[in-house]
């Protein structure tokens, strides 16, 4: 399998290919002023679209839902890892259902972790195999990556236990990322908050960003892994949960999955 591009490089490529269209949308200035307007405006339009998950130019995804339910979703990207159980003891306490869009990498780490979020009634989600960035990949890699944590989290928990929900690593798409995961029967899905706890800025920040947050139809991102480094863990998230959680309480927000938020049945 193509080593996985990480999220660096990945921007630096787009970067260069961002110049080289500004050049030739210069080179055309004089002689077609039109098609350097065009070519100025896709290059943007694809910058944003690129590096913005709500963004539908490169396909529509799940980004927020129904504002006239008093309901929420808190959504955990990169794991399972370390901080995982932790994380699950916390919303266990709390009654409250979570997406986690699983690494397979991950999944075929800690399997027992994937049993149990099933068992507990999460939704297991995809977020491709080895955290790799999407942007300059086709259509088959993408499936593959699909295709791949597919068959992790199915040796792991069982056949029919992954839902099609699949969230790109960063958030990064690019033309054919969409495309690849609509091919194999994945719908797109993003989020309308992160609050940047992968950054570890202590629980009570990521308690109050999120708790600032929280309203009807919020996807809230957070990480209970990370994607780069397997065995680090996300102990400031879990800690930071139970906290996450009354808050939701306090605005009467019931926190459900996103399949649950979605109405998917």
């Amino acid at each position: 399998m193509t080593p996985p591009m990480r999220k660096g490089p990945a921007v630096h490529r787009a970067m260069w290919v961002g110049v080289g269209a500004v050049a030739a949308s210069a080179s055309q200035a004089r002689r077609r002023p039109a098609a350097a307007v065009v070519i100025a405006a896709a290059a943007g339009l694809a910058g944003v679209a690129t590096f913005r998950p709500r963004n539908p130019v490169f396909g529509r995804c799940l980004w927020r839902g129904p504002r006239d339910r008093p309901r929420a979703a808190l959504t955990f990207d990169d794991g399972p890892g370390p901080s995982t159980d932790d994380v699950l003891d916390v919303l266990a306490g709390e009654d409250v259902r979570a997406t986690f869009f699983v690494l397979g990498r991950q999944v075929d780490r800690y399997p027992a972790t994937v049993r149990r979020m099933v068992a507990e009634g999460h939704q297991v989600a995809n977020h491709g195999y080895d955290h790799g960035i999407l942007i300059f990949r086709g259509p088959r890699h993408v499936r593959d990556q699909l295709r791949r944590t597919e068959e992790s989290v199915h040796r792991a928990a069982g056949p029919g236990t992954m839902s099609r929900l699949f969230r790109a690593p960063h958030g990064f798409r690019g033309p054919a990322t969409a495309a690849g995961a609509r091919s194999a029967g994945y719908r797109m899905a993003a989020w309308t908050t992160g609050v940047f706890d992968s950054a570890e800025p202590g629980p009570a920040t990521i308690a109050r960003r999120s708790a600032e947050a929280l309203a009807p139809g919020t996807i809230l991102l957070l990480h209970d892994a990370d994607g780069w480094a397997p065995g680090r863990p996300r102990q400031q998230t879990a800690d930071a949960l139970g906290e996450i959680c009354r808050a939701a309480r306090e605005r009467d927000l019931e926190l459900v999955t996103l399949d649950a938020l979605a109405g998917v049945r």
